[in-house]
């Protein structure tokens, strides 16, 4: 599948999850250069892999020019702290 359907894209990003699961910025290179709903393969990789290797995984240049960063930084700590 191209994952236009749920369990498509599920398996495409697990997929490049597991073989690029060394390098965070690889694994959504994989997950977003493919025919298909591509945006949504990659979010749902940078997810998984974002909770399985943590904030520190992903490259400070992706994580600087993101829009409202303090915003959701704060936001996520504050669910974190919520346990």
């Amino acid at each position: 599948g191209e994952g236009w359907v749920g369990e498509e894209a599920l398996a495409i990003a697990v997929y490049c999850a597991l073989r690029y699961g060394e390098s965070f910025e690889k694994a959504i290179i994989a997950a977003a250069n493919h025919k298909g709903d591509s945006d949504s393969t990659a979010a749902i990789c940078g997810n998984l892999l974002g909770a399985h290797l943590g904030f520190g995984a992903i490259p400070k240049r992706l994580v600087q020019p993101l829009e409202l960063r303090e915003l959701i930084t704060y936001m996520a700590d504050a669910l974190v702290a919520d346990k």
